[in-house]
């Protein structure tokens, strides 16, 4: 079937080298079996994760933890003992 444009076919041409080392290296952190990331690049990918003071400090601030069925120690019946 012929596009528009008058070319057949999709109008792109296949993926980059680099789109097809990216998306090996992504099926390798989710595909089953072994993994094709470094140890190395996984501790770097792990430490570059990690939250900062700031991330911290504003996750303080913004949640809300809700406990389920949770009664504060002050609001329990106390025993006649």
């Amino acid at each position: 079937m012929e596009s528009a444009g008058g070319r057949r076919g999709s109008e792109q041409s296949g993926p980059t080298s680099e789109d097809r080392d990216g998306e090996r290296g992504l099926r390798g952190l989710i595909g089953s079996g072994a993994s094709q990331v470094s140890v190395g690049a996984a501790l770097r990918a792990r430490d570059a994760t990690r939250p900062t003071e700031a991330d911290l400090a504003e996750a303080e601030e913004r949640l809300v933890i809700i406990r389920r069925n949770w009664v504060p120690r002050e609001d329990l019946p106390r025993s006649g003992r």
